[in-house]
């Protein structure tokens, strides 16, 4: 049904007139009739033109537009120095879950991982272990233990300011690199990214490229981009007024800012210091082959899949623009990240209007309050929520909460399974538990927060991961019973709710090729339920 009431107000007209006019131009073989009533044009199924239809729901390619392009899609790109936690596995999710869309397409992808390992948080790890005697050595998860050690320094950072010099010390010998400091911050930030991995890898994300802030540093990167903007004429030193002595990126040459008074954005202040945007300027550059991929390259492991990863090196392989010179880029960041982007994009727009930086924002992962307490965070009870804080330890770990998942789930498996061998009965249960915690991620539309709640995360019901598998079992279980399956119905023998059901399957392919276009897998998400609340209920009448 169609309601016409919604169009009355622009067209100004009675709704029953608009269903009528309406009714006059649509012609379809697939619709039998049509009928004006209150308001609404109905329309009545042509069900022996659309059944042939069914038959060919599950060939994918007949029905996806094909494309030919190399997308970069950029996500994780965690701190080496700290455990993922449900909102890095936010990220990581929906940059997943778009990389195979993208794929599905027929493009080119590379999937990267940005690692920032000469950001401050680096040098918090080396002065924990190098000056303040944190043992190096523990039994516990490298990157956990190394959560626990950035909450350590930090209160001690606090009570004894007087290390802040010394961290400024640290980060100085790390971005100079070819050092000690540098070599054993290397060291260290490797070594949290292969745990980083293993967390990652539980919950199905593997990746082409990890790209390393440290590298990039060497290979004066962002030199060569401040060279070519100059060479371009696209920054300029102020010499008056309030940005005196910065240099500025002319965001005023592009149309939409000319008539802006302060278009122009700093990217290096008048102490020579760099803004947040320009690293990423300079790293934009590359991904999309203005600046020459100078790069080294070696395999740092082979995944669970199979799939080699590649990673920038101070001496390596030249791989020649394996992975760059994209045509479009992908960028999975986080919301608050929206303003520096926009500077990214405007950079890359200034250069070349055609090539594509696309920023994915989402919103963040906050606890719920009920979540807040069992970890001990005080918080004000009028508050729903409260924001995850790294330096406090206010976070929900992906590697505790997949275990406490998982036992759960293997309790529920070995409960309904009796006799099931054991190591069957976990192999089951890890598939269900990382179904669980990606669908989690992925069925809130990425614009809104998700109050991350412990209780409702361990659920086994409602709108989980685990009632979809099921009802797919359910499904699965009656075609395996049924001796034949008829290729010919009946239209007059279709019940309506066999038709609800059929209607609804009928909707697949222009849901998928929406969430394709828009990239939102939640889209997929919200479709899959649906589906599985309306076989269910046919299932149980």
């Amino acid at each position: 049904a169609l309601p016409c009431f919604i169009f009355a107000k622009k067209m100004k007209k009675d709704p029953n007139e608009i269903a009528k006019e309406f009714s006059s131009k649509i012609t379809s073989e697939l619709i039998e009739r049509m009928e004006v009533k209150s308001g609404y044009l109905n329309f009545f199924l042509n069900w022996k033109k659309i059944l042939p239809f069914l038959k060919g729901i599950d060939e994918i390619d007949k029905w996806i537009g094909k494309e030919k392009k190399k997308i970069m899609v950029e996500h994780t790109s965690v701190n080496p120095n700290k455990a993922i936690h449900i909102g890095h596995a936010r990220n990581a999710c929906l940059g997943d879950v778009i990389a195979k869309m993208l794929k599905l397409k027929g493009n080119e992808v590379v999937i990267a991982n940005y690692i920032d390992d000469t950001g401050k948080q680096v040098a918090d790890l080396v002065l924990a272990f190098k000056y303040l005697n944190y043992p190096e050595e523990s039994e516990m998860k490298f990157d956990n233990y190394c959560d626990k050690g950035y909450v350590e320094t930090h209160k001690k950072l606090e009570k004894n300011p007087e290390l802040q010099e010394k961290i400024k010390e640290i980060s100085k010998l790390i971005e100079e690199g070819n050092n000690e400091i540098a070599t054993y911050a290397r060291k260290l930030a490797e070594k949290v990214v292969k745990e980083q991995l293993k967390t990652l890898w539980n919950l199905n994300i593997f990746y082409d490229l990890l790209n390393w802030e440290s590298d990039i540093l060497r290979k004066k990167l962002w030199e060569k981009a401040f060279k070519f903007l100059k060479e371009k004429k696209l920054v300029e030193k102020v010499e008056v007024g309030r940005k005196k002595g910065c240099w500025v990126l002319k965001l005023s040459k592009l149309k939409e800012f000319q008539n802006l008074k302060d278009a122009d954005k700093v990217l290096i202040r008048s102490d020579g210091t760099l803004v947040y945007a320009a690293k990423d300027i300079a790293y934009a550059f590359w991904k999309h082959g203005i600046l020459e991929d100078e790069f080294e390259y070696k395999i740092f492991c082979i995944q669970p899949n199979g799939k080699e990863l590649w990673s920038t090196c101070e001496k390596g392989e030249k791989l020649s623009s394996r992975f760059n010179r994209v045509d479009v880029s992908i960028n999975v960041i986080d919301a608050r990240q929206s303003l520096e982007q926009e500077i990214v994009k405007n950079a890359i727009k200034l250069v070349n209007p055609k090539v594509n930086y696309i920023h994915y924002a989402y919103e963040v992962v906050s606890l719920s309050q009920k979540t807040a307490k069992k970890l001990g965070i005080e918080m004000d009870e009028s508050k729903q929520f409260v924001h995850m804080s790294g330096r406090k330890g206010w976070f929900i770990n992906v590697d505790t909460l997949y275990q406490k998942l998982f036992e759960k789930i293997l309790e529920e498996v070995k409960k309904r399974n009796e006799g099931m061998e054991e190591e069957k009965c976990k192999e089951i249960a890890k598939k269900l538990t990382t179904s669980t915690i990606r669908y989690e991620l992925l069925k809130v539309s990425p614009e809104k927060m998700i109050i991350f709640d412990l209780d409702e995360a361990l659920s086994l019901e409602a709108n989980t991961a685990i009632y979809l598998l099921y009802t797919y079992a359910r499904a699965c279980n009656i075609l395996k019973k049924a001796e034949k399956i008829e290729e010919n119905l009946e239209v007059e023998r279709i019940e309506e709710g066999e038709k609800k059901l059929l209607k609804h399957l009928l909707l697949f392919p222009e849901i998928l090729d929406q969430a394709l276009k828009n990239l939102r897998p939640n889209e997929i998400c919200n479709y899959i339920f649906t589906l599985a609340n309306i076989f269910n209920n046919f299932y149980e009448k």
